[in-house]
């Protein structure tokens, strides 16, 4: 018997929705998403690209989408409801500049142009904090090279948390490679919400929770 590779990546996990989706988001991913679908040949012909990784239900990219008409906003979720969410947004108000990958990350690295990056958006990525699970956790040390190579020269990297715990873990990822710089400086500088930022769902829920929420910042050097 031959012995199964083993991956580089870490394993993408899909969180199965509270609730069956209903007929009519069925029928937005089945037709409406491929209106939307990102398409390499035209990502290649834009210099200016923006990455969301996991855009939830789309508050944000929705967002950057108004405020960079000019730019192409490439949203990359595996979450269904989500992405139905995005896309009924997308066609209510009339949206041209959105590009969703329904995929894994890992699988739209290959796709993207070294280089060709301008910002990448990591918000509330999930902390999955127990430790049997901690080999799921997107930031790692393959993960910042896979998005060295795809990001600009001064290329930023905004990510967000309200786990202590995966705070560390990113900050511990990021100041490990000499890539990438802090721009934050500090930490008590973390706490503000970025301009290029709103408030999404899952930070509205952080709130409840009375959970500190941490706004990282990177920078890519070299």
């Amino acid at each position: 018997m031959k012995k199964s590779k083993k991956t580089l990546f870490p394993l993408f996990y899909k969180k199965k929705p509270r609730r069956p989706l209903s007929k009519k988001k069925k029928k937005l991913l089945k037709f409406t998403l491929q209106k939307f679908l990102f398409k390499k040949e035209e990502i290649h012909n834009s210099k200016k690209n923006f990455l969301e990784i996991g855009f939830g239900y789309g508050e944000n990219i929705i967002h950057l989408s108004k405020k960079n008409p000019n730019k192409s906003i490439i949203g990359c979720e595996i979450y269904e409801p989500g992405i139905a969410n995005l896309v009924e947004k997308i066609e209510t108000e009339n949206l041209k500049n959105i590009y969703i990958f329904p995929n894994s990350i890992f699988s739209l690295f290959s796709k993207l142009k070294k280089n060709s990056i301008e910002k990448i958006f990591i918000l509330y990525p999930d902390p999955w904090p127990k430790k049997k699970h901690y080999k799921r956790r997107l930031i790692s040390d393959v993960f910042l090279k896979k998005i060295n190579k795809i990001l600009k020269i001064n290329g930023i990297v905004f990510i967000t948390t309200d786990s202590e715990d995966y705070l560390n873990v990113i900050l511990n990822e990021f100041l490990m490679n000499k890539n990438f710089l802090l721009v934050n400086k500090k930490i008590t500088n973390c706490y503000k919400r970025p301009k290029e930022l709103i408030e999404t769902k899952y930070e509205k829920k952080a709130k409840i929770k009375n959970n500190k929420k941490f706004f990282l910042k990177f920078k890519k050097m070299c």
